[in-house]
């Protein structure tokens, strides 16, 4: 709703309804409320009237004569009649300024909604920009989180690689210390028979050989 200038300060214009008693709407505001309220005479009507309105006019006329004889009755009725109308125009005008003053608080109460209104707008959309920019951001630390797990993860790769290489080299460095175990086992097998030879057969099955413990010397000399 928009607050601007108008004719009328207030946002629901004020319209009368017609009623039976008589209201104030001649053209001249004075005049014609004087002829009305004293005499009876609508001139606003005037125009509009039938004949058998008009018509009542020269009835009227023709009984002022006896109005004249009734005059201290028909005053008792005429005042209360005139006092009766000043009472209601009292109660118009009266009921106008209420109208006026309780429009004046309705229309700040429609401002305060108004304000309200735009500023929990301004609220939504502020809402809205830090919506935005959370979604934003926890894209961001999710993109971040999703590049640390990729790198976490090619480096326990590397780490299983790097593993099985080290393990794998421990293997082949265990292949030569196997031969060596094993030439070693022959060797001493072999000193073992000669020595039961030896010791069975006496120093003819033994011409030529070196002793057991000087063979296994000579193996670890490098000889």
């Amino acid at each position: 709703m928009e607050f601007a200038p108008s004719k009328s300060t207030a946002i629901v214009k004020y319209e009368g309804k017609k009623s039976g008693i008589h209201k104030v709407h001649a053209l001249d505001s004075t005049l014609a409320g004087l002829t009305k309220n004293y005499f009876g005479i609508d001139l606003k009507e005037l125009p509009n009237m039938t004949d058998q309105q008009l018509a009542e006019y020269a009835d009227r006329a023709a009984a002022m004569d006896r109005l004249i004889e009734v005059l201290p009755i028909l005053e008792k009725h005429f005042k209360t009649l005139i006092e009766g109308q000043v009472q209601y125009e009292q109660f118009v005008a009266q009921v106008q300024k209420d109208a006026a003053a309780a429009a004046k608080k309705i229309d700040q109460q429609i401002l305060n909604v108004f304000l309200a209104g735009k500023g929990y707008q301004q609220h939504v959309r502020l809402m809205g920009e830090k919506a935005q920019n959370g979604i934003r951001l926890l894209d961001a630390e999710g993109r971040s989180a999703l590049t640390l797990e990729r790198m976490d993860f090619q480096t326990a790769l590397q780490i299983v690689a790097r593993r099985h290489q080290s393990g794998a080299r421990r293997i082949q460095e265990k292949i030569p210390l196997m031969e060596r175990r094993e030439a070693l086992s022959e060797q001493m097998r072999k000193e073992r028979e000669d020595r039961k030879d030896l010791l069975t057969n006496g120093s003819r099955s033994s011409a030529g050989k070196k002793g057991f413990w000087q063979s296994v010397g000579d193996w670890f000399s490098g000889r």
